[in-house]
């Protein structure tokens, strides 16, 4: 009996060892001696914050707060492939800030006065810019065909704009008397000239009155206006190709000659002028039966500035022309001629008329001269 109990005791030794091995190799039976995970505990606090890492090496450094003179480049790329008249016309740009501007060949781009244009690349010029003059001549009198067209013939002087000093207008009265001429602008020196990096919607100063002319049916009395001011600024290269023109001339042919204007072009690494810019005084007009000769304008101001200035362009900033004497003075009220505008140069004196029923009056003075300037400097600290 004793070895038939020691035989069960080894099976069931045999058989729970098998069973022990089978839920070790995961085939036991879940209902019996599983080995089930429990469910999770909750979650520990967070521990300390570590200590804090060292400093990353610092990155490059960013574009110069300066260059923004120049623009952001967000209108992006523009091609005027065709005439644009960007002071009214359907074309005009809201945003000056061009990442490349080009003016073709044959295209004429007209310009209001007191425009910057900022390029972040290239500024090409093939074709013909002209900026509209802005400062005004004097005003004294206006009659039309009806009477609600009437205004006072009181003088009102002109505008100077750069210049220090506007222009005159001539005296008035009748034949027994001499009619006194107006004096001309007054112009800057080359240094005030070269201090002139920003701009404003006015440049040459406005000619004065000179005597009244008829034209349609409507008797008016005024000066011409001075020219336009325009400022291109790039950090890439400005070129003006041969064949181009730029062209800021004061108005001519009512009373004194209006003042040439003012253009400044600046870049951070070459101005090319092969082309032309003119800057020129306006003529003064002509004296006629009832007034004198008036003064030409005084030439303007052309400015380039970059690290190089190249090409065998002309600049032209010669003052106007003073009016011819004419047939001579015959009217009983008469006009002694107007002084032309100022800007660089200085406007030309208006012609005397002396007493006398028909008389010869004095010719007028011619204006002078304006100011070409190159300075090879990277110009961005002077904007």
């Amino acid at each position: 009996m004793s070895s038939t109990r020691i035989r069960r005791d080894k099976g069931k030794f045999i058989g729970m060892a098998c069973l022990l091995f089978a839920c070790v190799a995961g085939q036991c039976d879940p209902g019996v001696g599983s080995m089930v995970p429990g469910a999770q505990g909750p979650q520990g606090d967070p521990g300390p914050q570590g200590a804090q890492g060292e400093t990353g090496a610092a990155g490059p450094a960013g574009a110069d707060g300066s260059l923004r003179v120049y623009g952001d480049g967000s209108a992006g790329d523009r091609v005027v492939s065709s005439d644009e008249d960007w002071n009214s016309g359907p074309n005009q740009p809201l945003n000056l800030q061009f990442s490349n501007l080009t003016i073709d060949a044959g295209v004429t781009l007209t310009l209001p006065s007191g425009m910057t244009i900022r390029v972040t690349g290239d500024f090409a010029n093939h074709g013909t810019i002209i900026v509209l003059p802005a400062a005004d001549g004097g005003f004294a009198g206006l009659d039309g065909p009806g009477s609600s067209d009437d205004l006072s013939s009181v003088n009102v002087d002109p505008v100077a704009g750069i210049a220090t000093l506007s222009a005159q207008a001539g005296e008035f009265g009748g034949n027994s008397d001499v009619q006194l001429a107006g004096r001309g602008g007054v112009g800057l020196s080359e240094f005030e000239a070269r201090q002139l990096v920003a701009i404003t919607t006015i440049a040459g100063g406005g000619g004065a009155v000179g005597g009244t002319d008829q034209e349609a049916g409507v008797t008016s009395n005024s000066g011409s206006k001075g020219g336009g001011a325009l400022r291109i600024l790039a950090m890439g290269t400005i070129t003006n190709e041969a064949g181009g023109e730029i062209i800021a001339n004061g108005d001519e042919g009512e009373g004194g000659g209006g003042g040439g204007g003012l253009v400044i072009l600046a870049s951070q690494t070459i101005v090319d002028n092969s082309g032309t810019i003119r800057a020129n005084g306006g003529d003064g007009e002509n004296g006629d039966s009832n007034e004198g000769p008036s003064g030409g304008g005084g030439g303007g101001i052309v400015q380039l500035l970059a690290p190089t200035v190249a090409g065998s362009g002309l600049i032209d900033v010669v003052g106007g022309s003073g009016g011819t004497p004419g047939s001579g003075v015959s009217a009983t009220t008469r006009f002694a001629g107007g002084g032309g505008g100022a800007s660089g140069g200085d406007g030309g004196n208006g012609g005397m008329v002396p007493a006398g029923a028909n008389v010869m009056p004095n010719a007028a003075g011619d204006g002078e001269i304006g100011f070409s300037l190159i300075t090879e400097v990277d110009p961005t600290a002077l904007l």
